[in-house]
């Protein structure tokens, strides 16, 4: 196969996810996301709005710039990518939107990474100004495959987090990890509001300025979090993470009829 080939079929292959993932960040809704970035011009609401863009523009730019040029805009972009996993390592994934994926680590690293390469890879190749129909045509299929791949892994989390066993042991009251600046966090917080008070005086809020704070147990996992404490403070069950495994948590504890100390704040 030519090189001039390889380096279009390179480019069109890290197309694919740049797509995806910036459509999903500009049809979600940022307070949905549990956006890794805490402060500065990227942090949510604006920022997955940004980035998403960005991914579209440097897509349309890998599949309409010659050769050169696109493999250039690729190896931008990767290395942006690569450098942010890095840097948000241990935070939850919002790269692709609402996506059930675990906290940003080596796979996620490994993988921009590899699209760093392969951009590299076509950038080193002998320079040329065809290939806008192989890359547009590649670039279709790896959108299918990354969405193929994605829904996969989404499904599966999806699975894991169904076939969790409930706790079978009393709980008496939760502590809840988040941080200020977590849109997942502030969501969660409305929907505990409505709760009963008596459920609400039995959780504790303990606020975090990031995920690397959490708790041996509860590393990794992202906010927010939380674990189930029986009546003498020890902890029962496994942690919860993410909206709807927190809010059952706290639905699972157990009204005596009197409040159970703590406090939402």
């Amino acid at each position: 196969m030519a090189p001039t080939v390889l380096a279009d079929l390179a480019l069109a292959a890290v197309t694919g996810p740049l797509v995806v993932a910036g459509v999903a960040k500009l049809i979600t809704d940022p307070e949905r996301l549990s956006w890794p970035v805490r402060s500065g011009p990227l942090a949510a609401p604006a920022g997955p709005r940004l980035v998403g863009l960005a991914e579209l523009l440097a897509a349309v730019g890998v599949v309409l710039l010659p050769g050169r040029w696109a493999a250039a805009v690729a190896c931008l972009a990767y290395a942006c990518l690569t450098v942010a996993a890095v840097r948000t390592r241990g935070r939850r994934c919002a790269c692709f939107g609402m996506a059930r994926l675990a906290s940003v680590g080596k796979a996620h690293i490994g993988t921009d990474a590899a699209g760093l390469l392969l951009a590299a890879t076509a950038l080193a190749l002998p320079a040329h100004d065809g290939g806008l129909l192989w890359r547009a045509c590649g670039a279709a299929v790896a959108c299918g495959a990354t969405l193929g791949v994605l829904t996969a892994v989404d499904r599966r989390q999806r699975a894991a987090q169904d076939a969790s066993p409930r706790c079978a042991e009393q709980v008496s009251s939760v502590q809840m990890y988040v941080a200020d600046d977590c849109p997942s966090c502030r969501s969660l917080k409305h929907l505990l509001a409505a709760g009963e008070p008596e459920r609400l005086a039995a959780v504790t809020m303990v606020t975090v300025a990031r995920e690397a704070e959490l708790p041996g147990a509860l590393h990794g996992l992202g906010v927010p979090c939380a674990v189930g404490l029986d009546g003498a403070g020890q902890q029962v069950c496994a942690p919860a993470s993410g909206i709807g495994a927190v809010k059952a948590l706290v639905d699972a504890i157990t009204l005596t009829g009197t409040p159970a100390g703590g406090r939402v704040r």
